[in-house]
């Protein structure tokens, strides 16, 4: 199935990579609370180890990539 079967053929990887990348900003979004949380119960972290959790923690609660049959064409 695809989604974007309306737009031209050269717009649809843009149309696909902006749509995943919205998705991504929600998810951090949906996880500031427990940024927030970790840092006051962890304050002594340095800012390095704090964003380090912060990406794994990101890592682990986005889906996979999915990337069967998608052909990019140059």
């Amino acid at each position: 199935m695809n989604p974007y079967y309306n737009l031209p053929p050269e717009q649809r990887v843009t149309r696909r990579s902006v749509d995943q990348f919205n998705a991504d900003e929600r998810l951090w979004k949906q996880l500031e609370p427990g940024r927030r949380a970790r840092r006051k119960l962890s304050p002594r972290l340095s800012r390095k180890q704090s964003k380090a959790r912060d990406l794994l923690k990101f890592a682990k609660a986005r889906p996979p990539q999915d990337c069967i049959g998608q052909q990019v064409q140059q």
